[in-house]
């Protein structure tokens, strides 16, 4: 097995790399932008993305089943991070890859090598992107499927939905919290947060188990009664509680973050890259967490408030 060794002082330019694949993705087409256009691209593209597009796939019971990101499909085989996001004002998301007829983005639950095929046993690669007909055999004129969603229903029984920020604000969705406004990642998608690549059927779920005291201690493993105060706890010199967490669970998650400081009050600087590979940092708020991967995952000294 090889390994790749970088020296520390070379990976201030890795991580302004990545962040401007983050920001500037394909635009550069392939070449890469000197700091002057790289300052004006971001002048450009500032406003839409501070008011960026919320798109998820939902289904006919306006679950939202999946929070579409950078790299969720279309049912024209690009990724979002493809299209045309920056549309704001028109939402017309289509696909800007070469030759690529896509007039708007819809999503296909296709993930890694896995594959969704229509009733006509063919893939949905080989149906056209408009009209929905299958290049294989005159019979299908249009895509469908009996792919099943974890909320149980089926592929036909859900749609893409394209939202701004105003219209989720007037239906009481979530939205993105306010320090992440100066965020100028590209093809964020509905990816706002940890919670938002749950299912909400699952978030759901999770919520009623939580309200119900008999069901309660259920969910808690004995790390998680230590992450609430139950053990294991110490001060900081502000007074707030520190806790080291082992096994990084779903019930875990929820405690750390839970009623963490906002981030922008701490004058934390939060990257691109960080916001969209670990989003679970920053929920709610989250400040900065030393993250090891070595066998069992550590979060340390992770600051909590309201549990003094």
């Amino acid at each position: 097995m090889e390994r790749l060794i970088i020296a520390k002082e070379n990976e201030k330019h890795i991580q302004a790399y990545l962040e401007y694949k983050k920001i500037v993705g394909d635009d550069d087409n392939g070449k890469l932008m000197s700091e002057a256009e790289f300052e004006a691209y971001k002048k450009k593209v500032a406003e839409a993305r501070k008011n960026h597009l919320y798109v998820y796939w939902v289904n006919e019971k306006g679950f939202e089943c999946k929070a579409i990101g950078p790299e969720s499909m279309c049912f024209c085989g690009h990724r979002y991070k493809n299209h045309n996001f920056d549309n704001v004002k028109t939402k017309k998301v289509n696909c800007k890859q070469a030759k690529c007829k896509c007039p708007l983005y819809e999503y296909v639950p296709v993930y890694g090598s896995n594959d969704v095929k229509c009733l006509c046993k063919h893939s949905y690669s080989l149906h056209d992107n408009n009209s929905r007909k299958c290049s294989k055999c005159q019979n299908c004129q249009k895509f469908r499927s009996k792919f099943t969603c974890n909320c149980t229903s089926t592929y036909d029984d859900h749609k893409t939905i394209i939202e701004n920020r105003e219209e989720r604000l007037a239906k009481g969705k979530t939205v993105d919290p306010g320090w992440m406004m100066a965020n100028l990642a590209g093809a964020v998608g509905g990816l706002n947060s940890f919670a938002g690549m749950m299912n909400d059927v699952y978030e759901l779920e999770y919520q009623a188990l939580l309200n119900d005291p008999s069901k309660k201690k259920e969910l808690m493993s004995e790390i998680d009664k230590k992450a609430i105060g139950m053990g294991n706890e110490s001060y900081n010199n502000d007074g707030e509680t520190s806790i080291n967490v082992v096994n990084f669970g779903a019930g875990n998650l929820k405690n750390i973050t839970k009623g963490i400081s906002n981030i922008s009050n701490n004058n934390k600087t939060v990257s691109a890259f960080d916001l969209i590979n670990t989003p679970y940092k920053y929920e709610d708020g989250v400040g900065s967490s030393n993250i090891a991967s070595a066998g069992s995952k550590r979060i340390n000294n992770t600051r909590m408030l309201g549990n003094k």
